[in-house]
């Protein structure tokens, strides 16, 4: 469905019952379809929600609105507008700065929190030639991302899932959407992540932000923290391992 939030439309997915509802910032240029294994295991006992955020897949909005502040302005009115007064936050990639930034604003609406292939630093530098890729060879620059975010053997059908995905939102817009995180730095804002939270860090990522370093200096900031490494798993374990995060999830939920 669309959900009008900051007069634009938000595609949205909401579906399953039950507390606490788990809500899922997909990262910088994914979609719904990011978490739609785990969150299919997890809507068995919770209400579960994800949304195209400003810029990605269908929530197509002018290039200006493609900013950190109206990311974290849009998940904080699209909990109001779905009447979810608390929530298990999951954050994605590098959409999980928007995730802590919400949470260490409006800590009365997180219960607890997931941070999936992690890293609080969205430093320029190493993006630059992928950005300028998006735009002068958008086809061939996914070629070589996809494969590099999914090593694991056998997964040539979610490579091509991811791709699809990735296809979908499109060179310029994919472009925009890592320009917008440039610069964000949340170091600072982890240990005021009060609330229980996990990060669940592939050991054969290779992002520069976001592998199993980044996870573990992330994990050692926040005060009540459990890193969850998981062996033999790349960068988007919500695709490749989706059973193993919905039990990572599940076990936050229920500890929480």
């Amino acid at each position: 469905m669309f959900i009008k939030v900051r007069g634009q439309l938000v595609h949205t997915v909401d579906y399953g019952e039950g507390t606490p509802t788990i809500v899922g910032v997909s990262g910088a240029f994914g979609n719904t379809e990011i978490w739609e294994q785990p969150f299919e295991l997890l809507s068995r006992r919770h209400r579960v929600i994800a949304y195209d955020h400003f810029g990605t897949g269908e929530t197509r909005v002018p290039p200006e609105l493609v900013t950190f502040e109206e990311h974290v302005a849009v998940l904080h009115e699209l909990l109001d507008a779905l009447s979810v007064e608390r929530c298990i936050l999951v954050g994605d990639s590098a959409m999980v700065v928007v995730a802590v930034e919400l949470a260490v604003r409006h800590p009365e609406r997180v219960q607890a929190i997931a941070l999936v292939s992690a890293g609080a630093v969205r430093d320029e530098n190493p993006t630059t030639a992928f950005v300028a890729g998006l735009r002068s060879d958008f086809e061939k620059t996914i070629e070589g991302f996809v494969p590099a975010c999914i090593p694991e053997a056998d997964s040539q059908h979610l490579r091509g899932w991811l791709h699809d995905i990735i296809s979908r939102t499109g060179g310029e817009r994919t472009a925009a959407l890592v320009e917008a995180l440039y610069g964000i730095d949340l170091s600072a804002r982890l240990p005021e992540l009060t609330m229980p939270a996990v990060v669940i860090q592939g050991e054969q990522d290779v992002m520069p932000a976001s592998n199993p370093d980044a996870a573990r200096a992330m994990a050692a900031a926040i005060p009540n923290c459990k890193l969850e490494l998981l062996t033999g798993v790349g960068h988007v374990p919500t695709l490749t391992r989706p059973k193993e995060v919905a039990d990572i999830i599940e076990r936050l939920a229920s500890e929480s």
